[in-house]
């Protein structure tokens, strides 16, 4: 079982932590505020009422037997940062940190944090990207130029299956999905259903949605056929 401490018990941090228990993770909540810290005991592992901008208290729960920290810190970048460098030092194995601002990121990025999250700059991004495009119906960057893509297939795809359409070959894509429904058309009795690694005979249906990996130039390049 994997072992998890989160630092800081706000929503973003909290809501981590909820899903690494849910996934079967071992975690360790630390907050300043005990009320925070009484509400949490109800479903995570441990956790415990502390400042973790103490050498102290990181030392005393054994920080570095984690296999990760997640530095949830709200708009206290001061603390955010301290902390990073004192979990440096005491060796934690790897350090997933959210940023609040570019300068924030930075700086956290310099401390050697393995991993700088800043929600709502990705986000916005993320919505922004998704919106501007015809047919996208959600974006997922992997990296600067890659990307997962749910789409609406163009209607020249529908009727055709992934051979007749040789996607691969056409557009350097790769369909990773075929969704049944739009996720917001699911009920209890029309249940969603996903083909994954879809064979070159599966034919598009109208109202089918393509899980989709590619450069996302060439996504998008394939979604605007219309």
């Amino acid at each position: 079982m994997k072992k998890f401490a989160v630092i800081g018990l706000g929503n973003f941090g909290l809501n981590i932590a909820k899903s690494l228990v849910e996934n079967n993770c071992e975690v360790l909540g630390i907050d300043t505020d005990r009320n925070t810290v009484e509400k949490a005991k109800g479903f995570l592992t441990h956790a415990i009422t502390g400042n973790p901008a103490s050498r102290t208290v990181l030392d005393s729960v054994g920080i570095n037997e984690y296999d990760a920290v997640i530095l949830s810190i709200g708009q206290a970048m001061v603390s955010s940062i301290l902390i990073a460098l004192y979990l440096k030092e005491t060796g934690a194995k790897k350090i997933i940190a959210r940023a609040i601002s570019d300068d924030h990121e930075k700086i956290l990025a310099k401390l050697g944090v393995d991993t700088v999250i800043f929600p709502e700059k990705d986000m916005a991004a993320r919505i922004g990207k998704m919106l501007s495009m015809n047919n996208a119906v959600d974006y997922l960057p992997l990296t600067e130029e890659y990307s997962i893509m749910e789409v609406v297939p163009p209607a020249s795809f529908i009727g055709k299956n992934l051979r007749e359409l040789s996607i691969g070959a056409r557009y350097r894509c790769q369909i990773l999905g075929i969704k049944n429904i739009p996720d917001d058309q699911v009920t209890e009795d029309n249940p969603q259903k996903t083909i994954i690694a879809p064979s070159a005979d599966e034919t598009i249906l109208q109202g089918n949605i393509l899980i989709v990996l590619g450069k996302t130039k060439s996504i998008e390049r394939m979604e605007r056929l219309g």
